[in-house]
């Protein structure tokens, strides 16, 4: 998938009906954050500060991160390796995955029902 057709296909907050990815996208992934982007790093970054996590600094491509929502998996550049997100889409251990085109984020909790996610 290309960068036009995730954007014309993804979805913003109005779209959402997870509560949780609700509080994701609004509260951590978008929020006003100065100096900090969408970049896989910066991802990472927000995430371990929402849940008070200590900062690490993440391997190249994928980090795990325990929260009280789940383990989370943060894949960097997941459309460079379609074949790999694909397979975590449609693996039974991720219930929610977010694809943000430049990163994408894979939850597992047994509290959460199978859901994908294309968000801008």
């Amino acid at each position: 998938m290309n960068r036009i057709e995730h954007f014309l296909r993804a979805k913003t907050q109005y779209n959402l009906h997870s509560p949780l990815v609700y509080r994701l996208y609004t509260e951590v992934l978008f929020s006003r954050c100065p100096g900090r982007g969408r970049s896989f790093e910066d991802v990472v970054w927000r995430l371990e500060e929402y849940y008070g996590l200590p900062h690490s600094h993440p391997s190249p491509f994928t980090s795990h991160l325990s929260t009280p929502d789940g383990v989370m998996l943060v894949v960097d550049h997941p459309h460079g390796s379609e074949a790999d997100w694909q397979a975590i889409i449609a693996s039974a251990e991720w219930q929610v995955t977010l694809d943000l085109y430049t990163c994408g984020i894979a939850i597992a909790s047994s509290r959460l029902t199978k859901q994908h996610f294309l968000l801008r």
